[in-house]
């Protein structure tokens, strides 16, 4: 398929001096000329980043839900490939020339994805988010989203990030596929646990690492990670079966340590001293960032048990509920 066209997908609200950067690093890596950068809500600053970059569109949304948005963009791209980056991401140079190469070869993939390197300007907080979520103990069968990628290998849906994922338009029209509307977050797990089931092949590549800047402080972490929980949450009561195990352990930990902790004090404290060697353990081979990693353990698995607990019985109300959407839904101007 020589000549593969790609369309260049980015979501962003009230982050323009990322955006700049991204769409900076975009012109290096060799973009396709279809960029489009979807402004969810009013945002009159980051609406008007793109115009400095040739081939860059902004694309004026109402404040929309994630899935909701993210579709919207789908039905005005114009290439086959559809290529989702973040607008805190930043490309290599050669970028698309690589990912072209990967399509080109054929193989009958559907999916392509690379890993995430630290940021060269990196600080200590920074820092310590990527060695805790490139840790089994952090992230478990999802390290490979959170770290470099070596080589190039078929892989698993759970190796893959919205921050980096380009996915064949054509697979997803001919089996009715699209993102899950109205998710707090995790709207391509969901869609892409969907094509794995439709047969889907997805190729992992190091030729597509790219860097993706990290939360600086501990508070917009906890809430970035507590929003991933509750995706989680809800798209595992909607896609019951077809989800990771690893994902029900920090919220079955987190329910039954504080059971736990007022049946049997002791106990809890007992078991609470072996979680936090463990954590200490893993810690340990973060060199210099060790003891601030080690205090983001409990962060990290606490706030995404909490999230994950509070989708799940979002998700199970709205089981009974005769809305016609959820009550979270964010979607201004939608039926």
């Amino acid at each position: 398929m020589p000549g593969a066209e790609i369309s260049v997908i980015i979501l962003t609200r009230g982050r323009p001096e990322l955006l700049a950067k991204c769409l900076e690093s975009l012109r290096a890596a060799g973009a396709p000329g279809e960029v489009l950068v979807g402004i969810d809500g009013t945002d009159p600053v980051s609406a008007g980043v793109p115009e400095k970059f040739p081939g860059a569109r902004a694309v004026q949304l109402p404040r929309s839900c994630r899935g909701e948005a993210r579709n919207a963009l789908v039905s005005l791209a114009s290439g086959r490939w559809l290529c989702f980056l973040d607008d805190d991401t930043v490309l290599p140079p050669g970028y698309f020339r690589r990912l072209r190469a990967l399509i080109e070869a054929g193989g009958g993939f559907s999916v392509f994805g690379g890993g995430q390197e630290l940021h060269s300007g990196a600080g200590r907080f920074e820092r310590a988010v990527y060695r805790l979520l490139r840790s089994r103990l952090g992230s478990g069968p999802f390290t490979p989203r959170f770290a470099p990628v070596s080589g190039t290998f078929e892989a698993g849906p759970e190796k893959f990030v919205l921050c980096n994922l380009t996915l064949d338009r054509d697979f997803l029209a001919a089996r009715g596929l699209s993102f899950e509307g109205h998710l707090s977050s995790a709207e391509e797990n969901l869609l892409l646990g969907r094509m794995a089931a439709a047969g889907a092949r997805m190729l992992l590549s190091g030729d597509l690492n790219l860097v993706h800047r990290r939360r600086t402080s501990a508070g917009a972490f906890a809430r970035q990670v507590f929003s991933s929980g509750r995706g989680r949450g809800q798209i595992t009561v909607q896609a019951r079966g077809g989800f990771c195990a690893f994902t029900l352990l920090p919220p079955a930990a987190l329910a039954a340590g504080l059971a736990l902790a007022a049946a049997e004090p002791d106990a809890a404290g007992a078991l609470g001293l072996l979680y936090l060697s463990v954590c200490a353990v893993s810690a340990s081979f973060s060199g210099a960032d060790a003891p601030l990693v080690f205090c983001l353990y409990p962060l990290l698995h606490a706030a995404y048990g909490a999230g994950w607990i509070f989708g799940a019985l979002e998700e199970l109300s709205e089981l009974f509920s005769a809305r016609a959407r959820p009550a979270r839904c964010r979607c201004q101007g939608r039926p």
